[in-house]
């Protein structure tokens, strides 16, 4: 139950040490955060005895999202690669935090 509340922390902790040691790197900390919550949902999901398939078919969905993603831009070259990786990253990270907070209120 402890490891619920603390990955999401430990996530944010490494995320804000990430971007105190790479300022000017081009990823950001919070970039690394859809892991942790991920596995906090999954452990949610155990918790309330949900189908626990949920939390790891949402992060293939995404994956199949990036390879379409990626598939597209090479076919149309006048779309930005890097860009369009980001914006679906950024996409799964916004998720992900609202999935958590969903399922922790679910809880209650």
């Amino acid at each position: 139950m402890l490891l619920i509340f603390m990955l999401p922390v430990i996530g944010i902790v490494i995320a804000v040490l990430l971007n105190k040691l790479f300022p000017k790197a081009k990823f950001r900390g919070y970039d690394i955060l859809p892991f942790f919550l991920i596995a906090a949902c999954h452990l949610i999901v155990v918790q309330e005895e949900r189908p626990d398939f949920l939390p790891y078919g949402f992060f293939m969905f995404f994956i199949l999202v990036i390879i379409v993603a990626v598939s597209e831009a090479i076919k149309n070259k006048n779309i930005s690669l890097g860009r369009t990786m980001r914006e679906i990253w950024d996409f799964l990270t916004m998720n992900t935090i609202f999935w958590y907070v969903g399922l922790l209120f679910l809880m209650i």
